[in-house]
């Protein structure tokens, strides 16, 4: 399988002016897969492909957190490794703030192909006011790896990586920050756009739906759903 750049298109007129860095979470040991989840493809395209493409639309500020850097290079955006290391997805976040400087921050896992990019537009400007924007499915779980974080959550990250933290959204939960909880019925998205790919199981369900059709609308986030 090779990887190809994907293709940069037009900023959405929409997007607020405020500077937007998406961060594309690879950093996982996909144990449940067998192999890594990022390059497994949907529609001859690798999981990653399609969630940067989801993003592009909204900014061409691209980071890739992994501590794998060759196996991404050829996608032509910067990887960051992480400075605590094997402390999961929260450190990759901590690593792209310290990289780039931005007002806001986009985090997506990358196997996340179904995300809609109205969806993050919308969590962008819920977060106007809020220090983040983290949508929840209707049974109320939260999704803090598909969320919208201000750099003022840099130092409430730090301070839960030097006490051990690995979990995203118990850095969240308690404490000062103001967080905007975006439920479902609440913007332009359904649960199952927030459903990540863990499995075989899952990846060939996925593809199932997906017969038929030629292409995925790589443009502004066709909702890969029955």
């Amino acid at each position: 399988m090779r990887l190809t750049k994907p293709e940069r298109g037009p900023i959405m007129e929409s997007m607020v002016s405020e500077d937007l860095c998406a961060v594309i979470l690879a950093g996982g040991r996909s144990r449940r897969m067998g192999s890594n989840k990022a390059l497994m493809t949907i529609g001859g395209r690798p999981l990653i492909q399609i969630v940067i493409e989801r993003a592009l639309p909204l900014t061409q500020r691209i980071l890739i957190s992994s501590d794998e850097g060759e196996e991404y290079r050829l996608l032509g955006f910067p990887v960051v490794p992480d400075r605590y290391r094997d402390h999961g997805p929260l450190a990759g976040l901590h690593a792209a703030m310290h990289h780039e400087h931005a007002s806001l921050y986009l985090a997506l896992a990358c196997d996340l192909p179904g995300v809609p990019t109205p969806l993050l537009e919308y969590l962008v400007a819920c977060a106007e006011g809020y220090d983040a924007a983290i949508p929840r499915s209707r049974d109320g779980l939260a999704h803090p790896l598909c969320a919208v974080y201000r750099r003022s959550c840099l130092s409430r990250i730090e301070d839960a990586l030097e006490h051990g933290a690995r979990k995203v959204i118990a850095t969240f939960l308690d404490g000062p920050l103001r967080i905007r909880w975006v439920p479902h019925g609440d913007g332009p998205f359904d649960d199952s756009d927030l459903a990540n790919i863990n499995t075989p199981g899952d990846l060939q369900r996925l593809r199932r739906r997906m017969e038929g059709e030629t292409s995925i609308n790589s443009t502004y986030g066709s909702q890969l759903r029955k």
